[in-house]
């Protein structure tokens, strides 16, 4: 090339030229000298469960199968490392192939698993009269939070990728069924509603039947100390909140049998036994508040005699001016007794 020549690419590292399209040499490796010779961080927390208030019931056993539960011998766990495990990011890439692990499984992996299901287990709703059982309460990142491995930059973004991978692994041992939408913010897409599996208790020992017991007798708590109607609300109100931030599941009519299905599997004939009493007990409640009022029995029958058509309307209308005439208060103080005159002066039994 001439020395003369116009060389546009040199440019660019003129002083003139602006500093959007100024060239820039590379930032590979600018992390590693600004630590200098310090070792790389391996991870910033270690996921350990933390909450103020332990859970009772359904929770607290849980809690206990969770302690004891040993993920090295995981059924659906070392089927997964068998197999191979699949990122997210790579679900819909026609080119990855996941690749067979070991069996054994590191003890970081399972303080993030243990971590993952205390908190799940923690903020579930475990009420059986929910139209989708088994459903997470609170946002993803609260339970980062209590799981301890929630970090935050200087510039206010949050990263919790140790949950998010728990998450992953427990979504792909179908413990968990995940909704996803996209963040315009983080540009991920990212958990926003999460429903356990039936397989999330049973793999921690507890029995198909001993799950439905425990439901019962929560339904049956939450009766004797008139906490149902209050959950109910609650549920419609967490329900009513996800519509306004257009989470709603009503389009993923898929994803809606899926959940039927687990209700399915959790709704006994003890459950079905429990809801009859609950509504017999509360008509009752409301027949003794209201009692049945039987003078309205002559006004039915006269309304029905005239829907009938048996008769004109014109003679109907001159039996009731009649009447009115002859007694002027007798449908003020005696309703019933004016509807039988009027059904005996039409001859109707």
């Amino acid at each position: 090339m001439k020395v003369n020549e116009n060389q546009p690419d040199t440019n660019l590292y003129h002083e003139l030229i602006p500093e959007a399209i100024r060239y820039r040499p590379s930032r590979r490796g600018e992390f590693n000298t600004l630590r200098k010779g310090l070792s790389k961080i391996h991870r910033r927390y270690t996921p350990t469960f933390e909450i103020k208030k332990q859970p009772k019931g359904i929770g607290a056993q849980l809690f206990a199968c969770i302690c004891n539960h040993d993920w090295n011998r995981n059924p659906a766990l070392i089927a997964l490392r068998q197999k191979g495990y699949t990122p997210f990011s790579r679900q819909f890439d026609p080119n990855f192939k996941p690749k067979p692990r070991r069996l054994g499984v590191r003890s970081e992996s399972r303080e993030a698993l243990t971590a993952l299901h205390f908190s799940l287990a923690a903020n579930c709703d475990y009420n059986p009269s929910s139209e989708y059982p088994f459903e997470i309460c609170v946002p993803f990142e609260e339970i980062a939070r209590q799981m301890g491995v929630l970090h935050r930059y200087e510039n206010g973004r949050t990263a919790c990728d140790v949950a998010y991978h728990a998450l992953r692994v427990t979504e792909e041992m179908g413990h968990a069924i995940v909704v996803r939408e996209f963040d315009k913010d983080s540009r991920q897409y990212k958990a926003l509603r999460i429903f356990l599996t039936v397989d999330f208790f049973t793999s921690k020992g507890i029995t198909l039947e001993h799950l439905k017991k425990m439901l019962t007798r929560f339904q049956a708590w939450t009766r004797k100390n008139g906490l149902s109607e209050t959950l109910k609300q609650r549920n419609e109100r967490h329900l009513l909140r996800l519509e306004r931030l257009d989470l709603s599941i009503e389009k993923r009519h898929s994803l809606k049998k899926l959940l039927k299905r687990i209700k399915w599997q959790i709704t006994s004939p003890e459950l079905i036994k429990e809801k009859e009493k609950a509504v017999s007990s509360l008509q009752e409640a409301i027949d003794a508040k209201q009692p049945v009022k039987l003078h309205a029995a002559a006004k039915a029958k006269w309304l029905q005699y005239l829907n009938s058509g048996r008769s004109m309307p014109i003679i109907t209308t001159r039996l009731e001016a009649e009447l009115s005439k002859e007694q002027p208060t007798l449908r003020h103080i005696d309703e019933e007794q004016f509807y039988r005159l009027l059904l005996a002066r039409a001859g109707v039994e």
